[in-house]
């Protein structure tokens, strides 16, 4: 049925799907949209200003803001905001959902701007249907202004705390002002005694909280077991920036729980030696309806106490449905010690988990894993998502690499839900004979493919057998984390494995550069096979038609010339 011009116009003007579109598009094409019609305009401001990123294209909408240069650089308004410059901007204050601040981003001092808001404003919420604030800056100034963008309906909130003795005041106007907050990030870049006491004085002010962040070395013992105590709590996360500290102050990991500890926990993030928390979840007031688990850990372990880690989880935790292990400590990582390789009995009682459809894995030394072992692996788990199984290794002798590309065949096999993928992997793209290439079935959901610290030989090769198996837009990823989590000590390589691991990365880089072409060309080419078949089918069907025709004819004994 053809659309006419005002049904046409009702789609057009359907708040709900202008709200699904604008929400895809930039604030470039929004602001395009916002010229087209009053109705358009309305939609598209809610899109343009629902998230806003600084202060200066928010507070401009009062008045000019200018540069001032005394003492350091400060912005300040041309002139103060008068009732009707703040009737004018409500207009666009009513629809920020989100403000996100970072002070170190510009060097500008934003004190003389915001004593001005706080002194010229009409309503005490300046942001009234704000949800969330990122306030993230180490000058206490700017700190204490964040309190006036504090608002009961406000529900997610990051905040720095760097400076302890602001910080006791910080969280008691935290408690006073939105004690309904669902979700809190702490920011802190410096442990103090007194933090323990302050986080957990916080946290019992905090009844609705259901949502905790911290740095990932200060989830003490004493904070989880006041967290164990809130009812709502549902996720513990850690955040991984750098610590300014040489020492962490978690060194061991014993809380104690009382019986109803975490009724509503589903995600937890621990940095412990996995002893520790092999023995938590050993407790009668464990967590063990957890669905999400990450683990770091910066200590030495041997495969014994990890396998039987791997065992209380598939004992106690049945539900859980994604498991991160990281296990951080990489001294040795120029001499190899055969106790401390991991190997896939070691690992096994993941398959004992029944829901565990994402598992990650890091550890110094290459897993001890082979070709048969993958295969059963991925025979067992037909319903995995995401697989990082020690991709990126920091002991890089190539002998001890035990697979090679036709590892991959198998998840392609057996596990069609399977979006990420990371293997460590000696590739030259000769693995597979070329008379089975055509047996060889591709991945039909994978969004990346991940070969961390791998060996590649042979770039057209491995292009060519990747391009065999990999799926349109895949991405391809030669990465390494190890920098990412840890003290400024953590995040170094030794000169060795660095050098190693830059050949290797730039190796892979020229192999992917490969791979989307041949991958497409694939696609063309079967296209185009197709075109023969579809045109001898339709040929097949006409000649069908027509004998079908002929033999329905009447039969007579005239004779007809033509």
């Amino acid at each position: 049925m053809t659309l006419t011009i005002s049904a046409s116009h009702r789609v057009l003007f359907t708040p709900e799907l202008l709200h699904l579109i604008f929400n895809t598009l930039d604030k470039t094409a929004n602001t395009r949209n916002a010229c087209v019609c009053k109705q358009w305009f309305e939609i598209a401001l809610d899109h343009i200003w629902e998230k806003v990123d600084g202060l200066f294209h928010l507070f401009r909408l009062l008045k000019p803001i200018q540069i001032l240069v005394f003492g350091g650089s400060h912005y300040d308004f041309v002139c103060p905001p008068e009732p009707q410059d703040w009737a004018r901007f409500q207009k666009y204050a009513r629809r920020v959902r989100c403000l996100r601040f970072r002070a170190d981003r510009t060097g500008y001092n934003w004190t003389l701007v915001l004593d001005a808001i706080a002194r010229t404003r009409t309503s005490l919420d300046i942001l009234p249907n704000m949800h969330t604030l990122r306030w993230i800056s180490k000058d206490r100034a700017h700190l204490e202004r964040c309190m006036m963008f504090l608002h009961a309906r406000l529900k997610h909130l990051v905040v720095s705390t760097h400076l302890p003795a602001y910080r006791s005041t910080l969280f008691k106007d935290i408690s006073a002002r939105v004690p309904s907050i669902h979700s809190l990030n702490l920011d802190i870049s410096r442990y103090d005694s007194a933090l323990e006491t302050d986080i957990r004085t916080l946290l019992q002010n905090l009844p609705a909280l259901r949502k905790l962040t911290l740095p990932e070395f200060f989830l003490t013992p004493p904070i989880v077991e006041e967290l164990s105590r809130m009812k709502h709590i549902g996720v513990i996360g850690l955040e991984h920036t750098i610590c300014n500290e040489d020492r962490i102050p978690v060194t061991s990991f014993h809380p104690i729980l009382a019986e109803g500890a975490f009724p509503a926990l589903s995600e937890l993030a621990l940095v412990a030696h996995l002893a520790d928390v092999d023995e938590f979840f050993h407790s009668s007031s464990a967590p063990i309806n957890i669905k999400s688990l990450y683990i770091t850990t910066y200590d030495h372990h041997m495969p014994s106490q990890i396998h039987a880690f791997l065992v209380t989880l598939s004992q106690r935790c049945q539900l859980l449905s994604q498991l991160f292990i990281k296990l951080l400590h990489k001294d040795d990582t120029i001499t190899f010690d055969a106790e401390q390789q991991l190997s896939y009995d070691t690992i096994k009682p993941l398959l004992s988990l029944p829901n565990l459809k994402k598992f990650e894995l890091i550890h110094k030394y290459p897993l001890k894993i082979f070709l048969d072992e993958v295969d059963e692996l991925a025979r067992q788990w037909p319903s995995l998502e995401s697989l990082k199984l020690n991709a990126e290794p920091l002991f890089l002798d190539p002998g001890l690499i035990k697979l090679d590309l036709r590892a991959l065949l198998p998840f392609a096999r057996h596990c069609p839900s399977l979006k990420r993928l990371g293997l460590y992997v000696n590739a030259t793209g000769e693995e597979v004979p070329i008379t089975q290439i055509s047996e060889i079935r591709p991945f039909t959901s994978l969004e990346v493919l991940s070969v961390g610290t791998s060996l590649a030989q042979g770039q057209e090769a491995v292009a060519g057998f990747l391009s065999l198996l990999c799926p349109p837009n895949c991405e391809l990823r030669a990465d390494v984390t190890w920098t990412k989590y840890g003290t400024h000590e953590d995040r170094f390589f030794h000169p060795v494995p660095k050098h190693v691991i830059d050949m290797r990365s730039q190796a892979w880089q020229a192999t992917f550069q490969l791979v989307q072409p041949l991958v497409q060309f694939r696609k063309d080419a079967k296209e185009k096979s197709r075109l023969p078949q579809k045109e001898v089918e339709d040929l097949r069907i006409r000649n069908s038609l027509l004998t079908e025709k002929l033999n329905n004819v009447p039969s007579s004994d005239s004779c007809v010339v033509a």
